[in-house]
C-alpha cells in the first residue's frame, strides 16, 4: 500500500492552495478560525510556488484539526480529485490517489492557463462564501450568549427575592411555635386545639424543608447551569408555607372581612376568553381548578389517569406562562394511580374518601384570607354560585382549556 511519502507535493497543489485560501479569508474577515502559523507568509499569494508546497503540506499534516475542517468544506469544484482524496481521506484513499494521479497527469497536459485562472477564482469565491457563513454563525452565537447572560441576571434577582420570602416564612413559623407553647399550658380545649396546630406544623415543616433544599440547591448552581432551577415551584412552596402558617394559627373571635372579586376591565365581556385571561394572570391570585370537570370536558375519550395527566399538563402551561399559583383538586384520594409523578409548578390534591372535590373547593375558598384573590375554574353551576357568594371569581372550564391550549 502506498503511503503519504509516495504522493508528490505537486499532485496536492490544488488542495494546498485551497487550504491557504480558506486561511486567508479567515484572517481577512477576522473570523477567529485557527489555522497553522506556517501558512501566514502565503496568505496573499495567488498561486503557491513549487518551493512552498512542501512547507504548506507539512504544516497541514501536523494540524489534524484544521485538515479535518478543510475536508468538511472542500468540494469537487474547488479541489481536484487527488486533493479531495487527500483532504477527506476515505477508506482506500492511498490506492485511489495512485489511480487518480495517472488521470490527473493526462488532464494537466491539456489544461491551459485560462482554465486555471477560472478555477482559482471559483475557489476564492467559495472560500469567501464559506467564511461569510461562519461569520453569521458566530454572530448568532454571540446573540445567544447575551440572552443567556440576561436570563442569568433575572434569575439571580429572583433568587434574592425568594431568599427574603423564605426568611419571612421561617420567622412566621417561630412565632407560631411560640404561641403554641403558651397555649399548651391552658385547659383541655386548648390542648385539643394545640394537637390540631401540631398537625398543621408538621405539614408546614415538610414544605419548608423542601423550600430550603430548593433554595440551597439554587444558590450553589454555577452560572452556566442556572436555567435548570424551577423558580415557579420554589416560590409556590414559599407562598403555600406562609398561607399554611396563617391558617394554622388560632383565629381571633372577631369576624373576618368579605372578599372582593377581581375587577374586570371595561370593554371585556365577563365570560369571554379575554376576561378569563385577565383573571388567570392577575398578580397574587390563587387559581383553584375542578380537576375532573376540566379533564372530562377536554379529553372525554381517555382513561381517568390520562385525563388527569393532560389536565395537570395544561395547568402547568398556564403556571409557567404567567407565574400563576394553581391548585388542582380531583375526586378521591383512594383512586388507583392518583398519587403518581410529583409536579413542580402545580399543586395537585385529592379529596378524602367520601368527600367530593366540589366541597373541597368550597372549603378552600372559605378558609382563605379575604384579602387573597381567588379564581375557581369549573363548569359546575352549583359550585360557581357558592364560590361567587364567597367573593371568588369564576372561569369556565371551556375558557380555561381554550387559553391553556
Amino acid at each position: 500500500m502506498p503511503d503519504d511519502a509516495d504522493i508528490p507535493d505537486r499532485a496536492l497543489q490544488a488542495a494546498l492552495e485551497f487550504a491557504v485560501g480558506i486561511a486567508a479569508v479567515s484572517a481577512k474577515q477576522r473570523l477567529g478560525v485557527p489555522f497553522p502559523a506556517e501558512l501566514k507568509p502565503f496568505l496573499k499569494v495567488q498561486r503557491l510556488p513549487a518551493s512552498a508546497l512542501a512547507t504548506v503540506r507539512a504544516a497541514l499534516e501536523a494540524d489534524g484539526e484544521y485538515l479535518r475542517r478543510l475536508g468538511l468544506v472542500a468540494t469537487d469544484e474547488l479541489v481536484d480529485p487527488v486533493g479531495m482524496l487527500w483532504l477527506t481521506r476515505p477508506d482506500g484513499w492511498h490506492e485511489a490517489i495512485a489511480e487518480a494521479l495517472t488521470e490527473q497527469a493526462a488532464r494537466r497536459e491539456a489544461a491551459d492557463e485560462a482554465t486555471d485562472i477560472r478555477r482559482e477564482q471559483r475557489r476564492r469565491e467559495a472560500a469567501e462564501t464559506a467564511a461569510m457563513r461562519a461569520r453569521i454563525e458566530v454572530g448568532e452565537l454571540k446573540d445567544a450568549l447575551a440572552r443567556e447572560r440576561d436570563a442569568a441576571a433575572v434569575l439571580t434577582n429572583q433568587l434574592e427575592l425568594t431568599a427574603k420570602e423564605l426568611k419571612v416564612a421561617q420567622s412566621r413559623v417561630k412565632e407560631l411555635e411560640a404561641g403554641l407553647r403558651k397555649r399548651t399550658a391552658g385547659a383541655k380545649a386548648v390542648n385539643e386545639l394545640a394537637d390540631a396546630v401540631n398537625e398543621e406544623l408538621a405539614t408546614l415543616r415538610v414544605e419548608l424543608a423542601a423550600a430550603q433544599a430548593a433554595r440551597d440547591a439554587a444558590l450553589t448552581v454555577r452560572a452556566g447551569e442556572v436555567s435548570g432551577i424551577d423558580l415557579v415551584r420554589l416560590r409556590s412552596l414559599l407562598h403555600e408555607a406562609v398561607a399554611l402558617t396563617a391558617d394554622a394559627a388560632p383565629k381571633p373571635s372577631r369576624a373576618r372581612g368579605k372578599r372582593t372579586p377581581i375587577a374586570i376591565p371595561g370593554g371585556l365581556y365577563g365570560n369571554s376568553e379575554a376576561a378569563a385571561e385577565h383573571l388567570l394572570k392577575s398578580p397574587g391570585v390563587l387559581v383553584l381548578v375542578d380537576g375532573y370537570n376540566v379533564a372530562k370536558l377536554g379529553w372525554p375519550d381517555l382513561t381517568l389517569e390520562h385525563q388527569r395527566d393532560r389536565c395537570v399538563a395544561v395547568c402547568e402551561t398556564v403556571a409557567r406562562r404567567w407565574g400563576t399559583e394553581i391548585h388542582v383538586v380531583f375526586d378521591g384520594a383512594d383512586v388507583v394511580g392518583a398519587h403518581t409523578a410529583r409536579r413542580r409548578t402545580v399543586r395537585v390534591s385529592y379529596s378524602p374518601q367520601g368527600v367530593l372535590a366540589d366541597d373541597v373547593l368550597r372549603a378552600q375558598v372559605a378558609a382563605l384570607e379575604p384579602s387573597r384573590a381567588v379564581v375557581v375554574v369549573t363548569n359546575d353551576q352549583a359550585v360557581q354560585v357558592d364560590v361567587k357568594s364567597a367573593g371568588a371569581n369564576v372561569v369556565t372550564s371551556d375558557a380555561f382549556l381554550a387559553i391553556a391550549r
